[in-house]
């Protein structure tokens, strides 16, 4: 079978190599065979093959973070899924080649009318979402939240969940084109990240905003922190920039504001992912919640779509042909 491998530490394009990896064996008791249909290009991908991610894998290793595939076979004494079923693949296990066996009981079940590519970008960002909106504060109908990035995918999954809620809504966006496009998928407020902040802090004059998530670091975390109401936190959970957070002290101090980092694979989040994720795919069925999809490229196309990846946007790896 076909595998995507991190081959070298450096450049993401000449850091992975298409190979041919033996065919896993038959599952056995408790165990599932899957064909991986899609897996993202995350960022978190690339930056362990640029090498500047913490976890370091020993070369050549199998990469990919999220997927989602078809049940092929199942072993003795599996009952909790079918052959035909599709699922979402746990993070113990590289959605980067072509069938992988699984544990039964780490595999979260697709509803039928789900989008196969969506399920494969559901363990990470809505997810992250979910947790990042109820771990933090008790937040109430009325209440505000603040995130930058907001033409990210997460972001989509902030607006919906928050909007389910009665939690307004206040994204920064890079450019004033994007606005519009935010406003349509459900954020209420969106504002230049480059905007006066005194004229932002007017338009929300009247929000309680407790919490805000910031994903990209150096100045935009400062702005997020500026929009936060007295004694609010500001939640941390991705450096995008590179930079470091541009955080006023001074604000800190007289807000009594807080900052707190989030990665779900922490040990204390890892096992609260799987209940979330079991309510969030009710919510890809038809007319459901979409994350942006730049491209999709085939597995043999691999260098050409960690390029793209690198360049910006969701990238999709096809990984069923073949």
């Amino acid at each position: 079978m076909k595998a995507v491998q991190v081959v070298k530490y450096g450049d993401a394009v000449e850091g992975v190599e298409l190979r041919e990896l033996p065919e896993p064996n038959a599952p056995k008791t408790g165990e599932v065979l899957v064909a991986v249909e899609f897996s993202p290009i995350n960022f978190n991908d690339l930056m362990v093959v640029w090498g500047i991610y913490r976890w370091r894998p020993e070369l050549p290793a199998t990469m990919g973070n999220e997927g989602a595939g078809e049940v092929v076979a199942v072993g003795e004494g599996v009952t909790a899924v079918r052959v035909g079923d599709r699922v979402i693949l746990p993070f113990t296990v590289r959605k980067w080649q072509q069938r992988v066996l699984v544990p039964a009981e780490e595999l979260i079940v697709v509803p039928p009318d789900a989008d196969p590519q969506q399920a494969a970008m559901m363990a990470i960002n809505p997810v992250t979402a979910a947790l990042l909106l109820d771990q933090y504060v008790d937040l109430q109908p009325g209440d505000a939240v603040a995130y930058n990035a907001a033409t990210s995918g997460i972001a989509r999954w902030l607006a919906a969940l928050a909007g389910k809620r009665g939690v307004r809504t206040i994204g920064l966006v890079r450019r004033r084109e994007d606005v519009e496009r935010v406003n349509q998928v459900g954020c209420e407020i969106v504002v230049v990240d480059d905007e006066e902040i005194r004229a932002v802090k007017a338009r929300l004059q009247g929000l309680n905003v407790r919490l805000a998530f910031d994903v990209i670091g150096g100045a935009s975390a400062g702005r997020l922190l500026h929009l936060l109401s007295p004694k609010g936190k500001l939640v941390t959970y991705g450096v995008v920039s590179g930079k470091p957070m541009e955080l006023p002290g001074s604000l800190l101090i007289w807000n009594q504001l807080s900052v707190e980092g989030f990665f779900e694979g922490h040990p204390h989040i890892l096992p609260k992912i799987a209940p979330v994720l079991r309510e969030l795919v009710k919510m890809i069925g038809p007319g459901g919640i979409r994350q942006p999809i730049a491209a999709t490229y085939p597995i043999d196309q691999v260098k050409e779509a960690v390029a793209h990846a690198v360049k910006g946007g969701r990238i999709l790896l096809s990984l069923s042909g073949g």
